[in-house]
């Protein structure tokens, strides 16, 4: 009976070392990947500071422009100031030509008029 117990023993003891065999085969098969992952990882790493070396350029270009957009406004805001001054300049122009012209048309008008009349009272009518 002893030597059956043994046996036994023996049997279990060597399914135990095939599982733990098993085991470790699977795990040194997982643990061959861990290199080539620690690459990709390396190589990811280097992806992400990348990306956000280019996100952070970017972003001070976007302030520039903005900046650059304020100037363009206040250049717009001056420009449509000096143009509504201009009008209104011409407007003024227009009213002072009006005037002088039509003082002038009236003093040729008047000095036609008091030629006519002295030419007609000299005349004897």
């Amino acid at each position: 009976m002893m030597s059956e117990g043994v046996n036994a023993k023996s049997k279990e003891n060597s399914k135990l070392l095939v599982d733990i065999q098993i085991q470790l085969a699977c795990i040194e098969k997982t643990i061959e990947v861990i290199p080539t992952l620690a690459a990709a990882v390396e190589t990811l790493r280097e992806i992400a500071r990348n990306a956000d070396q280019y996100a952070k350029s970017a972003h001070q270009r976007l302030d520039q422009l903005q900046i650059a957009k304020e100037i363009a406004d206040e250049a717009l805001r001056t420009a449509q100031s000096a143009i509504a001054a201009q009008n209104t300049q011409k407007e003024d122009q227009k009213w002072f030509k009006r005037t002088f012209y039509g003082s002038i048309i009236t003093a040729v008008a008047s000095g036609v008029v008091a030629t006519l009349w002295a030419a007609f009272k000299f005349s004897g009518y």
